[in-house]
């Protein structure tokens, strides 16, 4: 499943969409919901709990499809390493 996260953190953290994914992935105030990027959906299940997972266009009978369980953490410092990778300005700190 690292696989899933490396390709998730290469689609989907840009310079464009850097800042909505950290928020919403650091945000206390949000309990659940999701982050829609390109190719993956981000599902906040609790403040610190997270589902990754490739979105399948046309695939509404999918009985199986990869995921990954993550933790907030976790996400934030691989979302802050794709982001110096990419020398984005304003890079977050995961502990602020």
């Amino acid at each position: 499943m690292e696989e899933l996260i490396k390709q998730f953190l290469v689609d989907e953290v840009t310079e464009l969409t850097y800042n909505e994914l950290w928020h919403f992935v650091k945000s206390n105030s949000i309990l659940h919901g999701s982050f829609e990027g390109q190719n993956h959906i981000v599902m906040k299940i609790s403040s610190g709990q997270f589902i990754i997972y490739h979105i399948n266009i046309g695939m509404e009978n999918t009985k199986y499809q990869p995921a990954v369980m993550v933790a907030r953490n976790y996400l934030l410092k691989k979302i802050n390493s794709r982001a110096y990778e990419l020398k984005l300005p304003d890079i977050q700190n995961v502990f602020d």
